[in-house]
């Protein structure tokens, strides 16, 4: 069964929701820049409120080894997300997914652990602009790949055909930044969930 996460999450109420829906990841962004920025502190409630019924993740750009670290422990997160760079080995491979930004071609990825396919973008995720997922045929890592950017009603069957670990839903899930539509997230799970591959 494909994997779905939901990132971008900053409030209770849109990730008990998630958990009524069944959705297997929720992620937190720390990157200070992103409309969706949370603070740890209010992360680390969250966390506490939900208490292991899904994995959370943390999502990092230009944060340093030791603060990916501090914040993980702090809000007890299961993953950490990161965006390149020599965080991404500081992190261990079980508690990572390195995410990696596609534009007209692929990047080496990382040789183990979780990766997330993401459209290269100005931003750092949650842009809703997918990228071209024919790239994605037949790659290597696909079971154990989230893809991300731009995964909508409207693809995410394509998407699936890829049969990728997991989707990660953003813009698509949305009434505004930072704000989650219930029905939207309720209408993608379904979709997931019954599809046909």
């Amino acid at each position: 069964m494909f994997k779905i996460k939901f990132c971008g999450m900053t409030n209770i109420d849109d990730c008990f929701a998630a958990v009524d829906l069944s959705v297997d990841f929720i992620g937190f962004v720390f990157y200070r820049k992103s409309a969706r920025y949370i603070e740890p502190k209010t992360a680390r409630r969250i966390t506490e409120r939900l208490a292991g019924k899904v994995k959370t993740v943390g999502v990092f750009v230009e944060e340093t080894g030791d603060e990916v670290r501090e914040i993980i422990d702090y809000c007890d997160l299961d993953f950490a997300q990161v965006y390149g760079g020599t965080v991404c080995d500081e992190v261990k491979a079980e508690k990572k997914i390195s995410a990696y930004r596609i534009g007209d071609k692929l990047p080496g990825v990382a040789a183990d652990g979780l990766v997330l396919f993401d459209s290269f973008t100005n931003g750092f995720g949650g842009s809703g602009v997918p990228f071209n997922i024919n790239l994605l045929k037949g790659h290597s890592a696909l079971d154990r790949a989230f893809i991300a950017g731009g995964v909508s009603e409207e693809n995410v069957a394509g998407v699936l055909q890829l049969r990728p670990f997991g989707i990660d839903l953003v813009s698509s899930i949305e009434k505004y930044k930072g704000k989650k539509d219930v029905r939207k997230m309720k209408n993608l799970v379904e979709k997931v969930r019954s599809a046909e591959i």
